[in-house]
């Protein structure tokens, strides 16, 4: 599961470190286009130069190989440069031959490409990366869909490709109609259940497909009416991300829901979920005047409001910065002034991000050029600007969309591992002093991070001495780490929360328990549900995780 929504930047080689960032979301440009095809371009590039294979390191090579498997058609050393270079968009075809060519896991490009696309080029009339939307010969593949959907509605165990797949084919057929017409909404529901205790790949896959729902002109009603239901469900342990996935379509409906959260949440997660989605539907224009005049109001009324914490101040902050128009001057100010009160919010409101740029430019290039350092063969270049700019959102983003789709760019390419090795060692450095930065770090490495790291944000679970917000963020972060936690951990960092009776603690004892279910560690979450003394919101977390069904608990790890 993961957090989505907000406005997005885009940066690349040619835009250089400084324009990361400045392009408002939703308004659609032939830079945005271009700084999205660096990014994609960059990530094959660096995949064939450093991975396994050392023949791939010649182009000369990798070009002979590429015809075949998911590529029929031919390809010569100029294409390939030029998709890779940025100059040519590449199709979602070409991606799956990399991966094959590669020996990546499927969906590892080609899911991280799409999604990537998807979230920096909203606007339709922006080419992407389905390859299959052009005219086949027979037309389309009906008894696929057709048994894909008789697997879906049966209960059967879905993997990542196939909803790939047949979400892929109805994006394709916009006037597609399923008879009966509530085979929507168990198409819809089933993805959105399998993509909110997904992982990794298997996420991204699931969120993708999710997405092309939410943008099929018959289909995204059923999509719509799948998140408000999530987020209206008290019991449910992830209320950002299904009210927050609305930012995607212009759809009423989804406004609607995304201001009713505002109006009366189901909690303070849907609440900020809501706003987070409100970011980038203001930017793309999905509000009437009136629902602008509606998100106004809620803008005001934090301005005095002690009881929000700060990651509500920076969104606020960022939906003012965005449009200065959406409050009245006099409101502004005082909200403006308000912001002074939080650090964090304070920063970003006067310069857009998290750090003073000085400071983040030492750490970026301290980080980048050790990952460099750790390459099987040496590159062509002196010093790799796009892992120089992804690596500055990963840590100074305010966004936590813009951090999250960072670190699953880095993600999909051999600098995973020594990038997670020196973010774990400035975590142990910077996790008392700079707690805003450790979070950020923490956040990265639920992606990046491997065995090593987890060792690490294991003990800030565990460390008294170190910042509640650094605390909750390393509980809420570890059942997404690599390696493995034994039960010895678990019960202690169960034990150390179990009695304190305070915010931070039960936001820790609820992260643990999430860790727990993400693990599939079913035993231990028994015996959470079971305890008389656990807090009651504790024991409420572990009977959602093993409420679920089996069959939506193995496909989503698929």
């Amino acid at each position: 599961m993961w957090e989505s929504g907000g406005e997005y930047g885009t940066g690349g080689p040619s835009a250089g470190k400084q324009t990361a960032g400045k392009h408002s979301a939703g308004k659609h440009s032939a830079n945005t286009c271009q700084g999205v095809r660096e990014r994609i371009g960059w990530m094959l590039r660096v995949n064939r130069m450093f991975g396994q294979d050392e023949r791939w390191f010649r182009a000369s090579e990798f070009t002979a190989a590429f015809r075949g498997g998911s590529w029929p058609g031919g390809a010569d050393g100029s294409k390939i440069s030029r998709w890779e270079k940025a100059q040519l968009r590449v199709p979602y075809q070409a991606i799956r031959r990399y991966e094959e060519l590669l020996g990546q896991a499927p969906g590892l490009l080609a899911a991280t490409a799409d999604n990537v696309h998807a979230y920096y080029c909203p606007d339709p009339t922006c080419p992407g990366l389905d390859g299959w939307t052009a005219p086949r010969p027979g037309g389309p593949p009906v008894r696929r869909i057709e048994a894909l959907l008789d697997k879906i509605a049966s209960h059967g165990i879905m993997t990542g490709q196939e909803w790939d797949e047949i979400t892929r084919e109805i994006s394709g057929l916009p006037d597609l109609f399923l008879v009966p017409s509530s085979n929507w909404a168990v198409l819809s529901e089933r993805l959105l259940q399998e993509q909110i205790i997904a992982d990794r790949v298997a996420w991204l896959q699931r969120f993708g497909s999710f997405v092309r729902l939410l943008s099929h002109p018959v289909g995204q009603e059923s999509a719509v009416a799948a998140c408000a239901s999530l987020a209206a469900d008290r019991m449910s342990q992830v209320g950002i991300e299904g009210i927050s996935s609305l930012d995607v379509t212009a759809h009423p409906d989804a406004s609607q829901h995304v201001l009713n959260q505002l109006a009366q949440p189901t909690s303070d997660k849907t609440f900020y979920g809501a706003l987070l989605a409100c970011v980038r539907k203001l930017a793309r224009n999905h509000f009437a005047p009136g629902q602008v005049r509606q998100l106004a109001a809620v803008v005001v009324s934090l301005v005095d409001d002690p009881a929000q914490y700060d990651e509500v101040k920076v969104l606020t902050a960022s939906l003012l910065r965005q449009a200065p128009d959406i409050v009245p001057t006099a409101e502004a100010q005082k909200l403006r002034a308000s912001l002074g009160g939080g650090e964090r919010a304070a920063r970003f409101a006067g310069v857009g991000r998290l750090a003073p740029a000085d400071h983040a430019t030492r750490r970026v290039q301290k980080i980048v050029v050790a990952a460099t350092a750790q390459m099987p063969r040496e590159s062509r270049w002196i010093y790799d600007e796009m892992l120089d700019v992804l690596v500055d959102e990963l840590l100074h983003s305010p966004n936590s969309d813009v951090r999250l789709y960072a670190a699953f760019l880095i993600h999909a390419t051999p600098y995973r591992d020594p990038v997670a090795a020196e973010l774990g060692a400035e975590l142990t450095r910077v996790a008392q002093l700079q707690p805003d930065l450790a979070v950020c770090i923490i956040d990265a490495l639920r992606l990046l991070g491997g065995p090593g790291q987890r060792a690490i944000v294991e003990r800030l679970t565990l460390n008294p001495g170190v910042p509640a917000a650094v605390a909750v963020s390393a509980a809420r972060n570890i059942g997404h780490l690599g390696g493995h936690s034994a039960d010895e951990y678990w019960l202690t960092a169960v034990g150390r929360q179990q009695r304190t009776g305070s915010a931070e603690g039960t936001a820790i004892l609820r992260g643990l328990v999430y860790g727990m279910g993400m693990a599939r560690n079913d035993a231990l979450l028994a015996r959470i549900r079971d305890l008389g003394d656990m807090p009651w919101q504790a024991r409420q977390a572990a009977s959602w995780w093993l409420g679920q069904p089996h069959q939506i608990r193995e496909s989503a790890t698929r």
